[in-house]
């Protein structure tokens, strides 16, 4: 493993570089610090009756938060799916986004989301560009 590591290193380091990290859909070489992951953050909050842990946040299908309290903030990267579990039993109530900070916007389709027992599906992080 250590054998693989120190011969890409010194493969960076050498004129290769070039031809190894060149971006040819936008027609540039990548830099050194630069990446090619759009990450941002999405603020989540609550309209309705809505009673503390009862509520599960999911991103990408996996437990995320348990909403003690609205607003929920999450933190995402491009093509990250968010969704919001109800318990069963509890009274509907709808979440809208408050902010958005970074490089992603989410595909929302309208302003605010009615949230049901079971899992809701509220939005997808895309990238601004």
């Amino acid at each position: 493993m250590i054998i693989v590591l120190v011969s890409v290193q010194v493969f960076l380091m050498s004129p290769y570089r070039a031809s190894l990290t060149d971006d040819s859909l936008n027609g540039r070489i990548i830099e050194l610090r630069e990446s090619a992951i759009v990450r941002g953050s999405l603020t989540l909050d609550a309209i309705g009756d809505y009673r503390p842990n009862e509520v599960l946040v999911l991103i990408n299908g996996k437990p995320y938060k348990l909403a003690t309290v609205f607003p929920v903030d999450l933190s995402l990267r491009e093509g990250d799916v968010v969704e919001v579990q109800l318990k069963k039993g509890e009274p509907p109530f709808y979440v809208y986004l408050s902010s958005q900070k970074g490089d992603i916007k989410p595909d929302l389709k309208n302003s605010t989301v009615r949230i049901e027992p079971g899992i809701t599906y509220i939005c997808a992080a895309r990238s601004k560009e």
